[in-house]
């Protein structure tokens, strides 16, 4: 019987990789503290405890840093501290504040905001619609008007989007007439003839207060004026979200040049293939080959793409579409993993299992978090209100499919299986990287860790027990 394969796989989930890494270096310093209460070699790393490492997307970040060698050994170069700085320090390159899911994340969001708002559906979806056709009848006009004209004013009068045209419909500010309101005295807001706050009063008795004003406890009292100002307010402030929002993404190309992302990889990975890992550790990790339609999985476990460099490796796996432009290897063009497989533990298990059939095994999963909410609320929803739960819908369930696959081939075979993936009780953006963002996820991360300690120690435990037969091995 060969000796235990320990596997690690890290989900995808943009930014919110920060959480895995955390665990990962929690791990790292729970195992440090027990061998060096035993006098052992205590500076190991993620490359020396575990024997796989598989990742999507971001997981492939980590995945392979950590699989990443010293330039001068055979030692693990990155270890799960560095990485969880790496992510901090290097953010706004990796993550920047946009991703084709957080798009539409956002612009739902916003768009539930004013449906919320207008508390009519049909009236917002006559928008959304109007939205639409304006805007293609804009831009028609505005081609024409660059075609035949370089009046610069009379361009900028015309680019007006809809949207635009509709908060200054309702918004309070905008719709101001400065001439008529000079025209009113004074005297005949006296009078009322203007009605500066109107208000609507239930009940009978009224009582004077210090300042005069008609108070009763036992009233009711609506300030129309006021209240519609803030209904307006509400919608204009989400108009103008959304409105800058659509104009801040070209749809005919990707949103960010790779160029920083792949110098950051040539930097920290440098060119180092597959074939030359720390402690000749296998690694695992997806993409999805859409010039041929297939997916791909990148591996050392068999000889097949072990000549094909980390770095190329990492920016195929996380070659969000419409968020970078795919990645062209060997005259093929790949995205990201995500599309086709966010948990790639099982299929990681899988291939080892292949390469390692007589070997047990302890695998560990750790996710990026998850945010539920309940649709009961839907249930006689039309497509607007469904579009955003029902993605959260298909990318939640695809996580739990590929777990349950996981728990029961564990089953099967005698492995030990250890998911850890924390439900969040807020939904974190995969690639919000604002300050205040950080913080939350670092401080999420230890509660999570705090959650899920009993299970990282019996994690800990079976590494260590890991190391001390491998030093007995090699005494």
């Amino acid at each position: 019987m060969e000796d235990t394969k320990f596997l690690l796989s890290v989900d995808g989930g943009g930014f919110r990789g920060l959480i895995p890494a955390k665990i990962v270096a929690e791990i790292e310093r729970r195992v440090a503290e027990k061998l060096k209460n035993e006098n052992l070699n205590s500076d190991l790393k993620c490359a020396d405890l575990f024997d796989i490492v598989a990742g999507t997307s971001t997981g492939s970040i980590l995945a392979l840093s950590f699989a990443r060698p010293n330039e001068n050994d055979n030692r693990p170069k990155y270890d799960g501290k560095f990485m969880v700085d790496f992510f901090v320090k290097h953010k706004d390159e990796v993550f920047p504040s946009f991703t084709p899911l957080t798009f539409v994340d956002n612009l739902l969001h916003h768009t539930a905001g004013i449906l919320n708002t207008f508390r009519v559906s049909s009236m917002a979806s006559g928008v959304v619609n109007l939205v639409r056709k304006e805007t293609r009848e804009i831009e028609t006009t505005l081609e024409n008007l660059t075609n035949t004209s370089n009046n610069d004013a009379a361009i900028k009068t015309e680019k007006k989007t809809f949207i635009e045209w509709v908060v200054s419909i309702v918004s309070p500010t905008t719709t101001k007439n400065p001439e008529k309101e000079k025209s009113i005295s004074k005297d005949d807001t006296k009078n009322k003839s203007v009605d500066t706050s109107k208000t609507i009063s239930v009940g009978p008795s009224k009582s004077k207060s210090d300042d005069n004003t008609s108070i009763d406890k036992s009233d009711v009292e609506v300030d129309v004026t006021k209240t519609k100002a803030e209904h307006d307010e509400s919608l204009v402030e989400q108009l103008r979200f959304l409105d800058d929002y659509i104009k801040s993404f070209d749809p005919l190309k990707p949103r960010y040049d790779p160029e920083n992302f792949e110098n950051l990889l040539t930097e920290y990975l440098g060119d180092t293939k597959l074939k030359n890992t720390a402690n000749n550790v296998d690694v695992f990790i997806t993409a999805f080959n859409i010039s041929t339609y297939e997916r791909t999985f990148f591996t050392n476990l068999n000889n097949k793409d072990d000549d094909v460099l980390m770095k190329d490796v990492v920016r195929a796996s996380a070659a969000a579409p419409t968020y970078f432009p795919a990645k062209e290897i060997a005259s093929k063009f790949f995205v990201d993993g995500g599309v086709f497989m966010n948990n790639p533990t099982a299929r990681a298990y899988l291939e080892a299992r292949r390469k390692y059939p007589k070997s047990k095994f302890v695998v560990l999963s750790l996710g990026t978090g998850v945010h539920t909410q309940p649709l009961e609320d839907h249930k006689d929803s039309g497509i607007i209100q469904w579009v955003y739960p029902l993605i959260n819908l298909l990318m939640n369930n695809e996580l739990v499919n590929h777990d349950d696959t996981m728990s029961i081939l564990a089953e099967f075979d005698g492995a030990e299986y250890y998911r850890i993936q924390p439900v969040l009780k807020e939904d974190i953006s995969l690639s919000d990287t604002k300050e205040e963002a950080v913080e939350k996820l670092l401080l999420l991360s230890d509660e999570i860790i705090n959650n899920y300690s009993s299970k990282l120690d019996k994690v800990v435990d079976l590494l260590v027990d890991k190391v001390k037969k491998k030093n007995k091995t090699t005494a």
